[in-house]
């Protein structure tokens, strides 16, 4: 089975090697690498989709050109796909700023399962984080869809958008991926010119909204994404004051001068 690792580039020319030298390296071998330069700063959603365009795998998985696969990941992916499930999430680990992993048991998740996991992280936005990223996974290109473009959370957006197409979930315990955290990252990155852009994760959470209306009452799920929402609105206004280095009330006037 053919996979399609796509590779968006941009501004990551001090990782992109190891990046890329972790993909060559993999035990397994059929892989249609696809690196997708953008020089433009169109952004990592578009720059996904234009990689998902040109793929030609039975299965797809993303990495960031600023990340690197462990030994032997793609193999222990696929090995694990062969079970039947949609969609395998692999455990991981991240590094450079601070260090933490984020690992989950091995087990298939039927779709109520995997609803009250993403439950429990909208309840609790520091732990469960395992459906948020679209990388450490391995995805059916055949049930793929596109990413939003949205400024963050795209890939959240995505992988609940792809979660409505499926019937299971394999949770592996091996750590095949490693994070790296840097003050370079789009997510932590406030941009003037696009003021409200790190807060792009609450048009994300729209997606996990619409998954999870088919599992739990609307009321018990608006109360849990009103509890993400002001989690993730502190969190991404901590980033912007640490960046611009200005007191909370200077900040808060830069975005709403």
């Amino acid at each position: 089975m053919t996979v399609s690792v796509i590779v968006p580039v941009h501004k990551a020319e001090e990782w992109i090697d190891e990046c890329l030298q972790s993909i060559y390296s993999q035990s397994y071998k059929d892989i249609d690498l696809i690196v997708i330069d953008d020089p433009e700063g169109t952004g990592a959603a578009a720059a996904r989709n234009r990689g998902l365009a040109k793929a030609v795998g039975e299965y797809v998985m993303f990495v960031d050109a600023d990340d690197y696969l462990e030994p032997g990941a793609i193999g222990t992916l696929v090995n694990s796909m062969g079970n039947g499930v949609d969609l395998v999430i692999g455990s991981y680990r991240k590094f450079g700023n601070f260090e933490m992993s984020m690992r989950h048991k091995t087990e298939t998740l039927s779709l109520l399962e995997v609803a009250d996991y993403a439950m429990s992280n909208l309840r609790n936005p520091r732990d469960y984080q395992m459906l948020s990223p679209c990388w450490a996974k391995l995805y059916r290109r055949n049930l793929v869809g596109r990413f939003p473009l949205i400024t963050t959370a795209e890939d959240m957006a995505f992988n609940f958008d792809y979660l409505m197409r499926c019937y299971s979930v394999q949770f592996i315990e091996r750590i095949v991926y490693s994070n790296r955290k840097h003050d370079r990252s789009l997510t932590t990155t406030f941009d003037e010119s696009n003021k409200p852009g790190l807060f792009g994760f609450l048009d994300g959470l729209k997606y996990v909204q619409l998954f999870l209306a088919g599992f739990y009452p609307e009321d018990e799920i608006n109360r849990a994404v009103d509890n993400s929402k002001v989690y993730h609105s502190l969190l991404y206004f901590m980033r912007i004051c640490a960046q611009l280095g200005v007191p909370q009330r200077e900040a808060f006037m830069k975005l709403y001068p």
